[in-house]
């Protein structure tokens, strides 16, 4: 099975913690707008032995896509542009919301969907796969995905927005034959905290069986985490914090800190120590995949 992460903030340049990455083990590297600057970070990452798998087209009010006015097709050329921009990098695979945010979308519309129709008809010119990532409204995924039943548009399941969002959703019962991309992260089961995995409390026995009944998913799994994280509770004070995060599995461990209004994670880890403990996470996730296809098989 290969492993993945998102490029990873951290100090230094980006060739020191791509490299940094491929060290600790990792098999690809997927990219934020960042890949956007142009041909030398594909050549950067070909340098050091790291494929790029995808990236995750850019989401700022990505919900108007729903809206009627010309914000919504600004937003529709924009992603039309980051779609033949990747292609022509040699990335086949992007990531997109649907909607973005907390914000209460507009009623799904002919307009929305013929955007999507658009978005979709330059997907097929430069095919590409256009990976709609499941979030917030978990209704509107399954309209445009139910409507657009094409190569163009596939799934990228994340496991953190399912804990957090939808937890009865079964996105890859749905789905798993359109599965594209996968993001790999933990959370509270209230908060898109993008933890490392196991580091909260997300069930990973359940995951690693809906994986094992995907082909996408039994190959080729990617990380979505940041470090450090901090992760912001407006208006809330330190104990309600402390209520919030108290089932997480790195709970009064020295990885988190709270304050008034955020509660931080990783901190104390240096990039390489938590590239290493992300590796190991993400390599335990495999290993329970591969179990449960075993068990598939018998």
């Amino acid at each position: 099975m290969k492993i993945g992460t998102y490029l990873i903030k951290g100090l230094g340049s980006d060739e020191e913690r791509l490299q940094k990455i491929k060290d600790a083990g990792f098999d690809f590297v997927c990219f934020n707008g960042q890949l956007f600057s142009g041909s030398a970070t594909m050549e950067m990452c070909a340098r050091i032995g790291l494929d790029v798998e995808n990236i995750h087209l850019s989401g700022p009010k990505t919900t108007k896509i729903w809206s009627e006015g010309e914000e919504g097709d600004l937003i529709t050329d924009r992603y039309c542009s980051e779609i033949a921009q990747a292609s022509e990098l040699g990335v086949h695979t992007g990531i997109a919301h649907i909607t973005w945010g907390f914000s209460v979308p507009a009623p799904m519309s002919d307009t929305g969907l013929r955007r999507y129709a658009r978005i979709a008809e330059t997907a097929t010119k430069y095919n590409f796969v256009l990976a709609l990532e499941n979030s917030v409204f978990p209704e509107y995924l399954h309209r445009v995905l139910g409507d657009f039943r094409i190569p163009a548009f596939g799934h990228c399941f994340d496991t953190g927005h399912r804990n957090a969002f939808a937890p009865t959703e079964d996105f890859l019962g749905l789905y798993g034959d359109r599965l594209a991309a996968t993001h790999v992260q933990d959370n509270d089961g209230i908060h898109d905290i993008h933890i490392i995995p196991f580091d909260g409390n997300a069930d990973w026995k359940r995951l690693a069986r809906e994986f094992a009944r995907t082909d996408f998913g039994s190959r080729m799994i990617c990380a979505e985490v940041a470090h450090p994280r901090v992760f912001a509770f407006p208006g809330k004070s330190a104990e309600e914090i402390a209520a919030d995060l108290g089932s997480i599995a790195i709970w009064n461990t020295d990885m988190v800190k709270i304050r008034n209004g955020e509660a931080e994670f990783y901190s104390d880890l240096g990039y390489e120590e938590f590239i290493a403990r992300l590796y190991s996470a993400m390599s335990r996730f495999a290993a329970m995949i591969e179990e449960e296809k075993a068990n598939l098989r018998d």
